[in-house]
């Protein structure tokens, strides 16, 4: 089991540096210190491989550790007394923060670039940004009823927020755009995007 998590680790480190063209089953028995055999035992071919790491190595642990990150601000939420904007605003923040991370850019560059190869590894990036825009979802609702932002706004907000602070961040790290390329720079981005939201949707006094 040790050498398998070893080989799993290096070939996936391999192909987020090098995509999949670019990294070998020879590149990753060496790098890993094993023997052919004990690479091709576990996997017949690199396509195998390659959807093995992608599925039950790197999107299982970048889901883990959202779901470990996102369930704190789910606990937050349910032990404040206010359940306006506050906890909605540490959640948002956390999601950027996450969607922005070195591990979780690279994981998205991966994909894209091997979409068409592997179409079917959408479902499991799918499936982790549903589960995000629903934790904002809960969030936004709970705010609603809190009566700190309006209930007659569209209905689709969630998906509004989940592009200022997701998506346009993703793109932008994806193209290694300069423009969150220091904290102060994501600090002022975040910052401008959830006054954006909060003037949209807040209720004014």
């Amino acid at each position: 089991m040790e050498l398998d998590a070893h080989l799993m680790a290096t070939a996936a480190r391999l192909f987020i540096e090098q995509g999949y063209e670019g990294t070998s089953m020879g590149q990753i028995v060496a790098a890993a210190g094993a023997g052919k055999q004990s690479l091709y035992r576990r996997y017949a071919s690199k396509e195998i491989l390659f959807r093995e790491i992608f599925t039950k190595f790197v999107m299982k642990n970048i889901i883990a550790r959202a779901a470990e990150q996102l369930a704190a601000y789910e606990i937050k939420a349910c032990q404040e007394d206010d359940k306006g904007l506050e906890v909605l605003h540490d959640f948002a923040r956390q999601s950027f923060n996450f969607m922005i991370e070195p591990e979780t850019v690279e994981t998205f560059r991966l994909f894209v670039a091997e979409r068409s190869r592997f179409p079917d590894l959408q479902d499991q990036v799918q499936g982790m940004i549903r589960d995000i825009e629903d934790q904002i979802s809960r969030h936004v609702h709970r705010a609603q009823k809190s009566g700190v932002i309006r209930t007659d706004i569209d209905r689709n907000i969630s998906r509004i927020l989940m592009a200022l602070i997701n998506e346009g961040p993703m793109i932008q790290a994806l193209l290694e755009l300069p423009s969150l390329s220091t904290e102060e720079n994501r600090r002022q981005y975040f910052d401008s995007a959830w006054k954006t939201f909060v003037d949209a949707v807040a209720v004014t006094p």
